[in-house]
């Protein structure tokens, strides 16, 4: 078995490809073409408390599936190589790290200087660091069996403390609403430093009612990254205990598709009782989310690594530099950049939409060519 699979990239490629070109692209377009309005909100987040998801609300929950399937791969390169223990736990520290001074950079919260109103816990690339930092730890130290009883515990766990904590002044108590326990943690233990605390100018703060969440929903975070991570154990090959398979291509792939469609239909099962809420990272969202993973890369490794199939290779350069794209995005205006280049044709453009398709689509090939390129010269960034 290949020390890296095709299929992982693609996957991660897709779901990059996603976030930083294809949605505005598909906005215009619906926009465009009559009928198609009524696809419109799937290109956007679900508003707090409406039980269900969009396809917008997939692309964070993939992004950390994604950095969970490359953990059995590293970590089996680091043991060729003769890495010691003390090494590994060095990576680990150095990659959280490094994720999270990204992720602050990337909410433009350390370039603020403002350390009154800085925001600690605020950013995707944060919510990756703590799941793997705890999924590679249980990954060098548990054997599968237990480490799928820790992620069985981490939801019905966190389930748990939504369901039957509650605090004097009335969150919690099995409200998943406005007031759910994970946003009460927030506002006690980050205070002004909460990521949707906001400021009176007399330096003040109130907060702007529930937003997403982060410190309890860590718990979940890291379910979802460890579900990635029992999903590269399949397609590893020679994995260990109960992911242990022989190398048989559609043994794998069947393995994937019905461990992925059981964990969708015990999550939508799940959020007839505790709802699919992608703010607050409930359990029944992390199975569903992590379920359309498993259905995804068992479909993209059976066509591109069984099949040899190479129509979706052009999104290997998104996932090949996945880290990079998003942190970049954040920090450079591409949109100034296309913007150049198309401006001056707006005037004869009727449809606003029309010019829109336009300039969405150079400045989806202006990054899927900037990456294109640093793959070429195998320039590739690692945390």
């Amino acid at each position: 078995m290949n020390e890296r699979l095709k299929s992982l990239d693609i996957l991660r490629g897709l779901n990059m490809f996603m976030l930083t070109a294809a949605t505005a692209w598909l906005i215009e377009f619906c926009h465009m073409v009559p009928g198609l309005e009524i696809l419109l909100p799937q290109w956007e987040h679900n508003p707090f408390g409406s039980n269900t998801l969009t396809l917008h609300d997939w692309i964070m929950p993939l992004f950390l599936f994604c950095s969970g399937t490359a953990i059995p791969f590293a970590f089996a390169k680091y043991e060729a190589q003769g890495r010691s223990r003390r090494q590994m736990y060095w990576r680990i520290i150095r990659r959280v790290l490094v994720l999270w001074v990204m992720g602050m950079i990337c909410q433009g919260n350390l370039l603020s200087y403002n350390w009154e109103k800085l925001k600690w816990f605020s950013n995707t690339l944060q919510s990756i660091a703590v799941g793997y930092a705890f999924s590679a730890i249980f990954f060098m130290n548990c054997k599968p069996r237990t480490q799928v009883i820790i992620a069985g515990a981490l939801l019905i766990g966190y389930w748990a403390l939504l369901m039957f904590v509650r605090t004097p002044d009335g969150f919690g108590g099995g409200d998943f609403g406005q007031n759910n326990l994970c946003e009460w943690v927030d506002r006690v233990v980050l205070g002004r430093h909460c990521d949707h605390a906001k400021f009176n100018p007399d330096g003040s703060y109130y907060f702007r009612g529930a937003q997403y969440t982060w410190l309890l929903s860590s718990l979940n975070f890291i379910v979802t990254v460890m579900t990635g991570m029992f999903a590269g154990e399949i397609l590893k090959g020679k994995g260990r205990g109960i992911f242990k398979m022989d190398s048989e291509g559609t043994r794998k792939t069947l393995t994937l598709l019905v461990l992925g469609a059981a964990m969708f239909a015990v999550g939508k099962v799940w959020s007839l009782q505790m709802p699919l809420n992608k703010y607050i990272w409930t359990s029944s969202m992390t199975l569903v989310t992590s379920g359309i993973g498993f259905l995804l890369l068992g479909v993209i490794y059976w066509i591109v690594d069984c099949r040899q199939w190479k129509g979706l290779d052009w999104l290997l350069p998104f996932g090949m530099n996945a880290i990079f794209i998003y942190f970049i995005g954040y920090i450079c205006n591409f949109y100034s950049i296309s913007s150049s280049f198309t401006d001056g044709l707006k005037q004869y453009f009727t449809d606003p939409h029309l010019f829109g398709l336009l300039k969405q689509t150079v400045h989806a090939l202006l990054v899927w060519g900037l990456l294109n390129l640093m793959m070429k010269k195998k320039i590739f960034v690692r945390v």
